[in-house]
């Protein structure tokens, strides 16, 4: 008599909170190298068959308390440009803000970038990018900014004050964590895109969260967007509840012959909800733009 065939193995279901070491499917399969700069460790993440020509670099920030891991359903993209996923430092100085911060060490030798690459921003990361590219024009050939903040006017303070909760202490967080993740990413994001939201979070201090949701809460990049010169591409979600369609738009009016892309049921992390929507508007981008 044959054996019954075993049942296959179930996919185990990624856990509301989970440890900060504890990747999830999808996830996982990034390299990480650790760069030091200017005394700082940096995480950089980069797809294992991905492309190595230089010329092609796109450098990705993430948001306010992601790491580039967060970049990972950008994955197709990666035969075809050299994508680095940066993670700004876990713990910026006394001495400097966290934009500051962020500019000095992208813009540091030691960073070893090329001279000249795209950048791509989401939230927080794209309020460093905006930063970056007003600071350092010559080095930007490219730009793309998700869910853009360029001015606290245009953002919900409630609504971003709120995703600090992510921090809470770990009794509280089974509580709050994932659904401030929710609220970020929408009902579209899988599991395993709300867990990586809140592991990645959990490892920097509340007071580094603090100091970067000031950053934003002071941000005023608005009337300077009309000195950008560079290819711009502004992606929003049509049910972001952090950084309205309006705000977005906005940005796009003031930054000229930006290109502005709608995914209508995308929130605030439309590369982690809606990757192939999103992949083929990158794409399009930049293969229109390659210098």
């Amino acid at each position: 008599m044959l054996d019954a065939a075993a049942p296959p193995p179930r996919e185990r279901t990624p856990p509301l909170v989970p440890d900060v070491e504890d990747i999830q499917r999808g996830y996982d399969q990034l390299l990480c190298e650790e760069r030091c700069i200017r005394g700082t460790p940096v995480r950089l993440f980069t797809f294992p068959q991905g492309s190595t020509d230089v010329s092609r670099t796109v450098v990705c920030l993430p948001g306010l308390g992601a790491s580039g891991r967060s970049f990972a359903p950008m994955e197709p993209l990666a035969q075809a440009y050299r994508l680095l996923l940066w993670t700004p430092p876990l713990k910026t100085p006394a001495t400097h803000t966290p934009l500051q911060w962020n500019l000095s060490v992208l813009n540091h030798p030691e960073a070893r970038l090329p001279e000249r690459f795209a950048l791509m921003g989401s939230s927080y990361g794209s309020l460093v990018s905006i930063a970056y590219a007003l600071e350092h024009p010559e080095r930007v050939k490219a730009l793309v900014l998700v869910s853009p903040v360029a001015s606290v006017r245009r953002v919900r303070r409630l609504a971003l004050s709120l995703s600090t909760l992510v921090r809470a202490p770990r009794p509280l967080a089974y509580l709050v964590a994932p659904t401030v993740a929710r609220v970020m990413g929408g009902k579209w994001l899988p599991p395993e895109g709300r867990a990586e939201i809140v592991r990645e979070a959990r490892r920097l201090s509340p007071m580094e969260l603090l100091r970067r949701l000031r950053d934003i809460l002071a941000a005023d990049f608005l009337h300077r967007l009309g000195e950008l010169r560079v290819p711009t591409l502004i992606i929003e979600g049509g049910r972001d509840l952090l950084v309205p369609p309006s705000a977005a738009r906005s940005v796009a009016e003031h930054v000229p012959g930006a290109q502005m892309e709608f995914l209508p049921t995308a929130s605030h992390l439309p590369y982690m909800s809606h990757p192939e929507a999103f992949n083929a508007r990158v794409s399009d981008f930049l293969a229109r733009h390659p210098d």
